[in-house]
């Protein structure tokens, strides 16, 4: 499992550790290499202690990096070759204590998905438990998706590594330091638009999909991207509106007072394809607003609008 030159990096690290850690080894029917690398830490570092727990409401086999009370550090994977060195870090940090006053503030849940001999997991995976040992209200969830492919199934993973924050926002491949507290600083407060327009520019159209059916109040906020300044932006909005109107239309009708009173707005290509969306997903009681935006002073809108209302009609 490690090599001795590893054993013997372990053995150093100790030299670093101030207060006593200790390794909560959470079964399950294959757990064992689990217990072992647990095992091999504590004997070659006395600062280091396990123990065999079960625990409800977790992925298992799991470790949970134990001190004083915290437990906020889990990990569902084995942290050998290039994950070594950042579970060595996090074991230093988490032991000695730092101070980040940038994370002090926040509070998240951070899932990383990796993968053996993966270029960029390491790095991202220091970066989530140095936030985590900076603030105990941040939570890191170090996950080997190799060994768990039904969770790397259940959250839609692709690439390593994927970072999920709070179950909504999933950020692939590298993310730095910077850019990941950018994200917790969203994710704390009224982040979803922004998050939005990226999943938009990425063409991730599911993910906006999903977390719409998770709260549908949230498809008001997509339909304010019907007036993004970036085109890509406000067709990507419309494919998705129309897609839910399809396929559960009563969600669709939250978000119906902001899309009429977008056929107001001061650019008249927004009002033309608010109009022509109207014209897709609409009923009856949208023709009153089509025939006042008929009388609108640009011809493309005029159009557009007799155009969505005849669509609809066509509908009874």
């Amino acid at each position: 499992m490690l090599t001795q030159a590893e054993i013997e990096k372990i053995g150093r690290i100790c030299k670093d550790l101030r207060d006593e850690i200790e390794i909560v080894v959470v079964p399950n029917e294959n757990w064992k290499d689990f217990e072992d690398f647990a095992r091999i830490l504590s004997e070659a570092c006395d600062k280091i202690s396990y123990r065999v727990e079960d625990r409800e409401g977790l992925y298992k086999p799991a470790m949970i990096l134990k001190k004083g009370d915290r437990e906020n550090i889990i990990y569902n994977a084995i942290p050998l070759k290039e994950e070594l060195e950042p579970f060595l870090k996090t074991l230093i940090t988490l032991s000695n204590g730092v101070q980040m006053k940038e994370v002090k503030d926040l509070e998240a849940e951070i899932k990383v998905f990796v993968m053996p001999i993966c270029p960029h997991c390491a790095k991202v995976v220091e970066t989530v438990n140095s936030f985590a040992v900076a603030n105990p209200k941040i939570k890191s969830n170090v996950i080997d998706v190799s060994r768990f492919p039904d969770l790397m199934q259940k959250f839609g993973i692709t690439s390593a590594p994927t970072t999920i924050i709070n179950g909504e926002i999933k950020l692939t491949g590298y993310i730095s330091k910077d850019e990941l507290l950018e994200w917790l600083r969203r994710a704390s407060g009224d982040y979803k638009k922004e998050y939005f327009v990226t999943l938009l520019n990425e063409r991730r159209l599911d993910e906006i999909k999903e977390i719409i059916a998770k709260n549908p109040e949230d498809i008001r906020i997509l339909a304010e991207l019907l007036a993004h300044e970036e085109f890509l932006v406000r067709f990507g909005a419309m494919v998705v509106i129309e897609q839910i109107a399809k396929e559960n239309p009563k969600v669709v009708e939250i978000a119906k007072d902001v899309i009429r009173k977008l056929l107001k707005h001061e650019d008249f290509r927004i009002r033309e394809d608010v109009a022509m969306l109207l014209g897709s997903i609409g009923d009856e009681s949208d023709i009153e607003f089509l025939e006042e935006l008929a009388k609108d002073e640009s011809e493309e809108v005029k159009d557009s609008a007799l155009e969505a209302i005849e669509e609809i009609r066509k509908k009874r």
